[in-house]
């Protein structure tokens, strides 16, 4: 009998550790290559590269100097939105050619991209994206993914950066327009002023429902709203050698009457979760970037700020 029990004891350990190793460590960027040429031509070829493998560029971004950025996104890709609650939210990949001096004083372009099954997980997508991943890497190429040790895939829908701060459902909520309609045209009134410096890089609607999302870009004065400019925030956590330009342009939703973002403390945190807390290159530098993001992506989409005041 105890060398039944023993033996049901070694099976159920091997059991439990062969389900904890066939779990996949994932990281939220994927490297295409890093090539040695003008980037002018890097970025034509990547565009040439994504229209022949199938993708929609709906928009470009140039957020600072040597950094280009195209939102794509696919059928597949916008099939899989339509069957989540909030699946707008990874319905547009971001690829960024970025301009990188290299250790010997010359250039280098590097061309990466967010991570499909990352990003289909992250956000609650019920699936891995594998066959975005693979369409990617035929298009534009793949060497590697990056960014921090991994987070293990089962862990991923329901990450937050640490114990009390938000996670994916965590919402900025900015404000109900009663309609969807009301709340699209609010919205698009907003970014084409270019209010506090927040403007419109692309537009998605997802198929089937009443969801539009929107990429952002954030080019305010420095001097006047350092966390509303994408250049002093990437100066702050994109040090590593492997660039995660990528991470831009920052979304909003419209989710049927309402307009609705992801927390930057989830945002941020989920492209960057080897980032420390405090220090030169750290989130501690943007403690303040929450709140400045509540106030001015509210007046942006015509909400009233304070809650309760007098709408812009």
């Amino acid at each position: 009998m105890f060398a039944l029990i023993q033996r049901a004891l070694l099976i159920g350990l091997m059991l439990s550790f062969s389900l904890t190793a066939s779990a996949a460590e994932l990281k939220p960027f994927s490297l295409a290559g890093i090539a040695d040429s003008e980037m002018s031509r890097v970025v034509s070829d990547v565009q040439g590269r994504l229209e022949r493998g199938g993708f929609e560029i709906i928009g470009t971004y140039r957020p600072y100097d040597g950094a280009h950025i195209f939102a794509v996104t696919s059928e597949r890709l916008k099939n899989v939105a339509r069957q989540s609650d909030y699946g707008g939210f990874g319905a547009v990949i971001k690829v960024a050619v970025t301009e990188v001096a290299n250790q010997q004083g010359g250039k280098q372009i590097q061309v990466s991209y967010n991570n499909p099954e990352y990003i289909g997980l992250a956000y609650n997508m019920g699936s891995r994206l594998a066959q975005v991943k693979r369409r990617l890497g035929q298009a534009i190429g793949f060497d590697r993914d990056f960014g921090g040790d991994g987070i293990d895939e089962d862990k991923l829908p329901s990450y937050n950066y640490t114990f009390g701060l938000e996670d994916f459902y965590g919402f900025f909520d900015f404000v109900d327009h009663g309609s969807h309609a009301q709340a699209v045209r609010k919205v698009e009134r907003g970014l084409a002023t270019n209010n506090f410096g927040i403007g419109q890089v692309y537009k998605l609607k997802v198929p089937g429902k009443q969801q539009v999302v929107y990429g952002l870009s954030l080019q305010a004065d420095v001097e006047e709203q350092k966390f509303l400019n994408d250049k002093f925030v990437m100066d702050v956590i994109d040090h590593q050698p492997l660039r995660r330009t990528a991470h831009l342009p920052y979304e909003i939703m419209v989710n049927g009457s309402k307009v609705i973002a992801l927390h930057p403390h989830f945002r941020l945190a989920v492209m960057f979760p080897d980032l420390r807390m405090f220090g030169e290159h750290s989130f501690g530098r943007l403690m303040d970037l929450p709140y400045v993001y509540e106030e001015f992506f509210t007046q942006a989409v015509g909400g009233q700020w304070p809650p309760g005041g007098d709408s812009w």
